[in-house]
């Protein structure tokens, strides 16, 4: 039996973060519906081409979210057929770690607008490499476990996604039910906003990335105390989350990918000049922010373990947000990159992919 909610998040709404990001960076820088009907899994959007190229597929699948949001038909997960010479049904749920990629011209895929799934997410990547027959893909940007159950501004639950006939699911949350965005902005954003008078800028991105969280309270409130409430209740609610997933579909080969390693050593982010937010953080923070994500993955991986799913932790060094830009996992500002700020790049997509193909080859 799942236990009622009493974390005080719900659903970011990651477009409009996606919106207010680049007004914040330039100031501080130099019901359930049917799924849309099934179309083969695209290929990976091209790192380079056209301008026009690019641009032109990116709106074409942009306008095609829009009707689908108008008239309810693309609520739903995206639906796609492959060579079938792999599992018959891939289900993909989770945050926008899972779903969004590049959020460049030509990466966006069908689905939710909201949702901002990209044809590069990891998702994807494994959909490709396996041949499955059907991938279903629910994941959503700005989901926390709630999403699982309940539906939000139209899209449906994501285990509504999950029937008996699923061979392979994968999963990543969790780090919206704990306040990650808040932690971001409450330990990085905010001393450097409040040093260049732009504070009302930072506090209008907080209200659309860390909904249920302080981030005014400062970096070490909102680890110390709110994210470490969170944390407590995370553990249970991903027991119900692996519950669910056995109960609806017995037969399905489990994987969970935890959170690219996002915050470098002191050395890299001084040797960086694209790490000025995380200067603005002092020492003690910095190692607050660190230590929080360990915790993120820690709890990730046991609940994994604990429920018999096979866990991916892709947090090998060398690839943070300091790195060079073509070395990046996760990008901080995602201006060289295309990626979602403090998201993962296509790169950090590619290597979460190959580590969860990994896993499911060795079970």
């Amino acid at each position: 039996m799942r236990s009622s909610s009493t974390s005080p998040t719900r659903r970011r709404s990651l477009v409009g973060a996606l919106a207010s990001a680049p007004l914040l960076l330039a100031s501080l820088l130099p019901g359930t519906v049917g799924s849309a009907a099934a179309a083969p899994i695209p290929p990976a959007p091209p790192l380079h081409g056209s301008t026009a190229e690019q641009v032109g597929g990116s709106a074409q699948g942009l306008g095609q979210n829009v009707g689908g949001q108008l008239d309810g038909s693309g609520l739903g997960p995206s639906v796609y057929t492959g060579e079938g010479s792999g599992p018959d049904r891939y289900v993909a749920l989770g945050d926008s770690y899972a779903a969004v990629g590049r959020i460049s011209p030509g990466a966006w895929s069908q689905g939710p607008v909201g949702c901002v799934r990209t044809d590069d997410a990891y998702p994807a990547v494994v959909a490709r490499a396996l041949g499955a027959g059907t991938f279903v893909n629910a994941s959503c940007g700005g989901a926390v476990t709630d999403d699982f159950w309940e539906a939000e501004d139209g899209v449906p639950p994501q285990l509504d996604a999950l029937d008996a006939g699923t061979d392979v699911v994968s999963l990543t949350i969790g780090g919206n039910d704990v306040g990650f965005g808040a932690v971001i902005l409450g330990c990085a954003v905010r001393p450097l906003a409040r040093d260049a008078g732009a504070l009302p800028v930072a506090d209008l991105a907080a209200t659309e990335i860390s909904e249920g969280f302080d981030a005014s309270a400062g970096c070490a409130d909102v680890i110390d105390r709110q994210s470490a409430e969170a944390l407590d209740q995370l553990d249970s609610r991903l027991d119900e989350v692996y519950g669910e997933i056995a109960e609806r579909s017995p037969d399905a080969r489990v994987v969970t990918a935890g959170y690219l390693s996002a915050i470098p050593d002191d050395e890299t982010i001084r040797n960086s000049p694209d790490c000025e937010l995380l200067m603005a953080a002092g020492e003690a923070d910095r190692d607050r922010m660190r230590a929080f994500q360990g915790e993120i993955n820690r709890v990730v991986r046991d609940a994994a373990e604990r429920n018999g799913a096979t866990v991916v932790i892709p947090d090998e060094p060398g690839h943070s947000m300091c790195a060079p830009a073509a070395e990046r996992w996760v990008d901080l500002t995602g201006l060289q990159t295309g990626a979602a700020p403090v998201h993962p790049t296509a790169a950090g997509h590619a290597h979460v992919g190959e580590r969860v193909l990994e896993a499911l080859e060795a079970r």
